[in-house]
């Protein structure tokens, strides 16, 4: 027997307002980005501003897959739409992966044909303000997500920003140092290099999303900090009722817990007892920061578990 349990839509909302506050902040970092990146002939500026561009688009899909999610089962989708979720979040990762390819592609044609212009004064203060936004938009976001994956994967963009604007105050500030020095020359290869150091690092956030994405659709066993609590509360309930070592299997897409529980019972079982046995798991479900779907079955033939 299948039970949903579903949050209201106050979650769906606060979500919803969390991605549409990200979409405006990349918004106005982006038009910074890009034309603090023409004006100063920056590779690594541009990069950070198309990427965080690109992250606008993405956040727009994330934001009206999340209102699609939160209308719930249909008659057309009577487990409701919640693969959408991981689907959306492999989309961005694979969006993000092919975004620092390219860039460190470029980035390593500049340096074989000599490097680029030398980082401005201009560039120092891009790099303070790429720092300072993004740290503020991801403990935004961080305080804002709840158990929202769409949002805690924008957060993860926003953070990985700024340790971009981290890399690039260093780069710049140094280079500013060695000016009119006999490292000067060095300065021509400190924008290239800073592109392909940021896309190397980059790459780890886009690749668990992907990760993360092929776990889920395809059923596997989620993380054990969603496993323990599910399995701790199956053997409470199991001490408490005196039965038997269940098997039980835990999946999750989305913020939903897919939970398969059977038991092995006697042939005298009476169905009473397995409702009293599924309330007690679902009080247990309730305290879980995602939505449950529990399926409980009890047989006295033990040969349909293996």
């Amino acid at each position: 027997m299948d039970i949903a349990n579903v949050d209201n839509d106050s979650d769906g909302r606060l979500e919803r307002r969390a991605l549409a506050f990200s979409m405006l902040c990349a918004f106005v970092l982006a038009i910074v980005g890009i034309t603090a990146g023409v004006l100063t002939a920056s590779e690594i500026i541009l990069f950070d501003g198309f990427y965080t561009f690109l992250g606008i688009g993405l956040s727009w899909l994330a934001f009206r897959i999340s209102r699609v999610v939160a209308a719930g089962p249909t008659s057309s989708y009577p487990f409701g739409r919640e693969a959408l979720t991981p689907l959306i979040i492999g989309v961005e990762g694979v969006a993000l992966l092919a975004t620092c390819a390219y860039a460190s592609f470029n980035a390593i044609l500049t340096i074989v044909h000599g490097g680029s212009p030398s980082p401005t004064g201009w560039a120092l203060v891009y790099a303070g303000v790429a720092f300072v936004g993004p740290v503020i938009v991801s403990y935004l976001l961080r305080r804002w997500q709840g158990s929202s994956e769409l949002v805690s994967a924008e957060a993860t963009q926003w953070f990985a920003g700024a340790m971009l604007g981290v890399g690039m105050l260093a780069a710049f500030a140094g280079s500013q140092l060695i000016q009119g020095t006999r490292f000067t020359p060095a300065t021509k290869y400190v924008d290239p290099v800073l592109v392909v150091v940021a896309c190397a690092l980059f790459i780890i956030s886009p690749l668990r999303m992907i990760r993360g994405t092929f776990v889920e659709l395809v059923e596997g066993v989620p993380d054990e900090e969603i496993q323990t609590p599910v399995l701790e509360a199956v053997e409470a309930v199991r001490q408490e009722f005196s039965l038997t070592q269940p098997k039980v299997r835990v999946t999750k897409v989305g913020r939903k817990i897919y939970i398969e529980v059977d038991f092995i019972v006697s042939p005298e079982w009476k169905v009473h007892s397995s409702d009293t046995v599924r309330r007690a798991l679902m009080d247990c479900f309730d305290v879980l920061p995602h939505d449950t779907w529990l399926t409980l079955e009890f047989t006295a033939d033990a040969s349909t578990l293996e």
